[in-house]
């Protein structure tokens, strides 16, 4: 098992996050859609340990256009990378299944299986480590994505809903400290990745063109990858 630090790299990295609090909307069924994973799973999503809504209310992409960010997440994360230098550290490998490795150099990694793709929604399943006061912890998340428009352009509501199992197992004073920690480990990620996208979105909305350019000069996207960015971005912003 492998990331929850690196889960939040992709749970948005394509799609992400600020700070509101509901839970995913009743249209989306996580529990069916669990169904098929899974016990390990569905404990995720009935008991987590944490959970997060988190939302980006305006973000100046169409809805066709966020689709085609979380469903090229190569693209995605080495995007993010190039807008937030701080981000550098972060991999990724997308598997010919279509799940993907996240990997960071500090000793986080993340296996990201996507089990939903429906109209205007996504659900993952994500296993990883976390590491914490010097300590390894393995968990798994149930990430549900959901994404919004009033018509066939700009601008987009994008809510992200996470529920984080954490499975090792601590007690007395340390277990106290855990409870009081990990949570605002995790907010602050959410907020370090939400600038992220809000920097995307912004990117691709702005300068496609520029954003090619830097893609293609990364080395890190294939030419077919290059081509269906050309198709969804430029080619969508000429007159």
């Amino acid at each position: 098992m492998k990331g929850i630090r690196s889960f939040l790299a992709l749970s948005l990295l394509l799609s992400l996050l600020a700070s509101a609090w509901s839970p995913a909307s009743a249209a989306l069924d996580i529990s069916g859609i669990l169904e098929k994973k899974g016990p390990r799973a569905q404990e995720v999503f009935r008991r987590p340990t944490i959970s997060r809504v988190s939302e980006l209310p305006r973000l100046p992409v169409s809805p066709r256009q966020y689709e085609f960010l979380l469903d090229h997440p190569r693209l995605s994360v080495v995007l993010a990378r190039l807008c937030d230098p701080s981000l550098d550290q972060y991999s990724i490998e997308v598997r010919p299944d279509g799940s993907s490795h996240v990997n960071d150099p500090a000793g986080l990694a993340g296996d990201v299986e996507p089990l939903f793709a429906g109209r205007n929604s996504r659900v993952y399943f994500i296993t990883g480590q976390y590491e914490l006061l010097k300590m390894k912890f393995h968990g798994r998340m149930v990430l549900a994505a959901e994404y919004s428009g009033t018509g066939e352009g700009p601008p987009v509501k994008a809510t992200t809903t996470s529920y984080i199992r954490i499975d090792s197992a601590v007690a007395g004073v340390l277990a106290k400290m855990i409870a009081f920690l990990f949570p605002q480990k995790v907010d602050a990620r959410i907020g370090r990745f939400s600038n992220a996208v809000r920097l995307v979105a912004l990117a691709v909305h702005d300068d496609p063109a520029g954003v090619y350019r830097r893609l293609a000069a990364s080395r890190e996207i294939s030419p077919d990858e290059l081509s269906a960015f050309t198709r969804m971005f430029l080619k969508s912003s000429r007159p």
